[in-house]
């Protein structure tokens, strides 16, 4: 039995490698953003940004009145060098990782229309083969205090400088005399606790054979430069790993269906739950402070721990919200943004695009952010 396991395994990820390569065409693509690391942040007009797979990056800088698609490569799946399924915003710039499972860059604006490398073309990480222009394998990207970090497989990489150099920290060997023995995680979402603790805490699969259902929380106190293996309190009772989000104080888990809710004041150390939220399947979103589950039963919580209806119209998916108290909604499997000006209450659609015509995702916006950026 585990011989055919073992095999089965095998095949997984020489299938995932084949998905993965790169052509010479998708090369060149890569090759001719020009290469960034002097970015100028001028922080003044407010900007949606949201993203989808082929490096899709859609703008909008009249509070989501109107949309255009400022970036866009070739038709991209979960998996290669165009899978596109984070936004991060900070200092007046947001960065998009762009790549899994293949060639990973990370494209940058500071005025939310002209996208080019983040990098510098100095960094010179693990993954890069020689390469100035690759990044690190990322699966989600985060950002505060001038700082972005990504994470995905085992490893994180830092920029402190908007492009100019990076750091990495690689989980391999780090925690090898840890008493819970060997760690193997993936899938590794980074997000920014927010001014007050300064740290960027990470949520990562369980890929052992034992270990938390929650998965394994990681956090770094010193802008990504170091990263500790945490051992929460409180996240026994979890059905799953789901999503992790914080409001600038609070943070909030959910379990892989969205039908209940942890919460932490101690960014991560301990927790309080379950709490049931009266959905499923639902996108976690932070509106205006409040966390907000929308789906076929769209609810919102001031607390994460008591939950109330929304506005039946919301739509499902990531709800986005501008300074001017404007919501835009977007999600996966949608091919178009919707905005709302009253609270949800109502919703019009705004901007629409032709999916693209392949196969191994949802063809739909991933993530989305808003951030002041130069006019």
């Amino acid at each position: 039995m585990k011989s055919r396991i073992l095999t089965l395994a095998l095949i997984l990820v020489a299938a995932t490698v084949v998905v993965a390569e790169e052509t010479p065409e998708e090369a060149k693509i890569r090759d001719a953003i020009p290469l960034g690391g002097d970015f100028q942040p001028n922080p003044k007009v407010g900007a949606f940004v949201v993203v989808g797979h082929g490096a899709r990056i859609i703008v909008s800088k009249d509070d989501g009145q109107t949309w255009k698609q400022a970036f866009f490569a070739e038709p991209g799946a979960d998996h290669g060098p165009w899978a596109t399924k984070s936004v991060a915003y900070t200092s007046g710039v947001f960065a998009v990782p762009v790549g899994w499972g293949g060639p990973t860059i990370f494209l940058a604006s500071d005025d939310a229309v002209n996208w080019r490398h983040l990098t510098s073309g100095a960094a010179k990480l693990p993954d890069a083969k020689g390469d100035p222009r690759l990044m690190t394998g990322t699966w989600g990207l985060a950002g505060g205090q001038g700082v972005f970090v990504s994470s995905g497989y085992m490893t994180f990489s830092v920029t402190a400088d908007l492009g100019k150099t990076f750091t990495s920290f690689a989980m391999w060997g780090k925690f090898k005399d840890d008493p819970r023995g060997k760690m193997s995680t993936h899938h590794i979402g980074t997000v920014y606790c927010g001014d007050a603790s300064g740290r960027f805490l990470a949520l990562g699969d369980n890929r052992g054979d034992s270990g938390p259902k929650f998965g394994h929380l990681f956090a770094s106190d010193d802008l990504g430069k170091t990263w500790k293996w945490l051992a929460p309190q409180g996240l026994d009772a979890s059905s799953g790993r789901g999503t992790l989000t914080c409001n600038g104080k609070l943070l909030v888990m959910t379990d892989t269906m969205a039908a209940n809710a942890w919460t932490s004041v101690d960014a991560g150390e301990t927790w309080d739950g379950p709490h049931a939220t009266g959905t499923q399947r639902a996108s976690l979103s932070v509106v205006n402070a409040e966390f907000r589950l929308c789906g076929k039963h769209p609810r919102t919580s001031v607390d994460g721990k008591t939950w109330r209806d929304l506005p039946a119209a919301v739509p499902e998916g990531q709800v986005i919200a501008s300074d001017k108290g404007t919501l835009i909604s977007i999600h996966p499997q949608r091919f178009n943004i919707q905005r709302s000006t009253n609270g949800g209450e109502t919703w019009q659609e705004v901007h629409s695009f032709v999916p693209a015509d392949i196969k191994g995702g949802a063809q739909g916006l991933r993530d989305g952010a808003f951030g002041l950026v130069a006019p």
